[in-house]
């Protein structure tokens, strides 16, 4: 009769209930409920949902420590009294989030024993603010309220380029609409009443193509000219002089200003990906010493820093993970982190080596849904299942989930709410846990569906990939003809393009130890539009009663639209090509396709998003509007 999510520990609930509530009389541990004053919490305040106005029963509330994991709890509900027992103050909040969801399911209380402790201590989100869209104040709050009901509670807003307004640097970023210090103030202190640890998170290294774009900044970087990826692409400077004590000063510089606004212990400078490393104006400093050498000095620098700041320093650890033997020279300080993001990959081989250096770190699977419009629903949740069970198995701090926005953000945060959902599930109960405890909470918490049947449409829509029958990872066929990673201006181009991606996606199977798959695509695009057909007929009938339920499902009819319009394009450009009338008539239709698409998406941003970003984001859909429109006049066509 009850689902409690995520599943307990041990649950034993009755059909016996208490009479309605009129009032709780609290008999409160004072250590306790100190605790939750500092953080800024009131469980008696947050207990009044509890009353009933027909309410004839005042019912003793006993709170009370006890030797229990600092975030578990133990609450009995019996014929007149109920007690909680817990172990800090957030094992008092996770107690009372369970008692008033069980309270949501029945008129009345039922009688019951239920036991409960995480399963894993570090349950975390990493949320992309750097890569064009930045959240409004107001979805930053409800999403801190849907993580906290998740039992996430360490979350970060990853930063890169001008998200954050640096008082140094305003002049160079006009038209962004960043997160001041006071609205990082005001989050933080939200956070913490939720028992969250919102955690600041800086490049200090790679990454900083936003800024080593700017004449100023420039002469900081490793390769001023840019440089050649994988000898695939050209891309312009992304990675600082990790020598020039200009470089650290600028770094250092950013970093006085945010943590001003921060009360968390912990500081991620990411550290990762730093490409031309070594490979530019420290060539000769590599050759001499190694560029392992020249990162780990770099890395000593940044953590000295950290210390005297009081900050313990997060970094990504692939850099030194492609070099075990560098793996202890890193200060033992440290918090690791471990990124895969394909589910047919594993964290073990990994896992393993970190825990066999004694440092502490967490695995980071991915949401799946970047570079993939509305996500990667079966890779997503084998990979955050993988994930949970190697921290588990090889004493990891636990796992931070990852929601990044390459190639322009173009994908809703509502198309990651089932992975938030899961990564919230696993991490708290076990990767053992069952899905549809998960699948419950979405349905009568976040979408508040009468149907139950939202959490598996919005899974389903994420699985369009299936119908792609691409050897391709980190992305989805879709998402990748439509996206800046190879911009074409011609068919030829694009022919060129699809090769490349191909090469890319076998690199990063090969990086990760998948087994190779034929470097061939076979769109199944019939199947994909009947696949759609039914997922938005699923749509229809959604009754989403939450504050957002309109706008979900309009996000994902217009994550459908990008599908279709990627899809279209590429049969377009490999299947219709050779008749022009064919051909034609198809660049006609995508033309205003995207264009439609493109003003409905605009409303969807605006109604979440801030406006500085938007304009980045849709860059390389305003440039294939004009491939379409070049295309069309090859083809004498008159009609644009």
């Amino acid at each position: 009769m009850y689902t409690i999510y995520p599943k307990p520990l041990k649950a034993s609930i009755s059909s016996e209930t208490l009479p309605p509530l009129s009032q709780l009389v609290l008999e409160s541990d004072p250590s306790l409920l100190n605790a939750c004053k500092e953080h800024g919490y009131s469980p008696e305040e947050d207990l009044k949902s509890l009353y009933q106005q027909d309410g004839t029963f005042k019912c003793r509330f006993q709170i009370r420590q006890a030797p229990l994991h600092p975030e578990g709890y133990h609450l009995t509900i019996d014929s007149d009294h109920i007690l909680l027992l817990a172990g800090g103050g957030a094992g008092l909040f996770y107690g009372i989030q369970t008692l008033k969801q069980i309270a949501s399911q029945s008129a009345r209380l039922p009688l019951c024993d239920i036991e409960d402790r995480p399963a894993l201590n570090i349950r975390g989100v990493i949320l992309d603010i750097g890569r064009n869209k930045i959240p409004t104040m107001e979805t930053l709050y409800s999403l801190l309220d849907k993580f906290a009901l998740m039992r996430i509670n360490h979350v970060e807003l990853y930063m890169e380029g001008y998200c954050y307004a640096y008082r140094n640097y305003p002049y160079l970023f006009t038209d962004d609409t960043p997160i001041t210090g006071e609205e990082f103030k005001t989050l933080d202190t939200y956070a913490k009443s939720l028992f969250i640890d919102l955690v600041p998170n800086q490049n200090v290294l790679g990454h900083m193509d936003q800024w080593l774009a700017k004449p100023q900044l420039n002469p900081l970087a490793e390769c001023e000219d840019g440089f050649i990826f994988e000898n695939l692409y050209w891309r312009p400077p992304m990675t600082l002089d990790a020598r020039d004590p200009k470089s650290f000063a600028f770094v250092t510089d950013m970093l006085d200003d945010l943590l001003e606004n921060f009360s968390s212990s912990l500081l991620n400078v990411n550290m990762d990906e730093p490409f031309e490393l070594g490979k530019g104006k420290n060539q000769a400093e590599a050759e001499k010493k190694g560029t392992s050498r020249l990162y780990l000095d770099y890395v000593q620098k940044i953590n000295d820093y950290c210390r005297k700041k009081g900050k313990r320093m997060m970094m990504w650890g692939d850099q030194v993970l492609e070099n075990p033997d560098s793996v202890s020279a890193l200060p033992k300080d440290i918090i690791l982190l471990d990124w895969i993001y394909e589910g047919d990959a594993h964290f073990e081989t990994h896992a393993r080596l970190m825990q066999s250096t004694g440092l502490d770190y967490c695995l980071c699977p991915g949401t799946s849904s970047w570079g993939a419009i509305t996500g990667r629903s079966d890779n997503m949740k084998k990979n955050i299942k993988d994930a949970v069970d190697c921290s588990a198995r090889f004493g990891g701090k636990g796992i931070i989930i990852t929601d990044w926005g390459d190639l322009g953000h173009w994908q809703y945060i509502s198309s990651s709410y089932p992975a938030f959902a899961l990564a919230g599930l696993y991490s708290w109960s076990g990767a053992d846990a069952p899905e549809d405890c998960a699948a419950w909470f979405c349905n009568r918490v976040i979408y508040q569906d009468s149907s139950d049947s939202a959490y598996d449409t919005v899974y389903a829509l994420g699985n369009y990939y299936h119908y792609e029958h691409a050897p391709l990872y980190n992305t989805t066929l879709c998402f990748a003809v439509m996206s800046s990673k190879y911009t074409f201006d011609s068919l030829k181009e694009f022919d060129e393009k699809i090769q490349r991606l191909l090469i890319l996606s076998a690199n990063i199977a090969r990086t990760n130890h998948i087994p190779p798959q034929k470097p061939e695509i076979h769109l199944d695009y019939e199947g994909l539009q009947s696949y759609l057909d039914d997922i938005e007929d699923r749509i229809s009938s959604l009754d989403l009663y939450c504050d957002d339920g309109d706008l979900i499902k309009e996000e994902m009819r217009n994550g459908i639209r990008m599908i279709r319009h990627g899809a279209l394009l590429y049969h377009t450009l490999t299947e219709d090509r050779e008749n022009k009338g064919l051909l034609k008539k198809d660049l006609e239709s995508l033309y205003c396709q995207l264009d439609g698409l493109l003003k409905i998406h605009h409303g969807l941003w605006m109604s979440r998003n801030r406006t500085g970003g938007f304009s980045k984001s849709i860059s390389h859909m305003l440039h294939l509007l004009k491939f379409y429109q070049t295309q069309l006049k090859e083809l004498g066509s008159t009609d644009l």
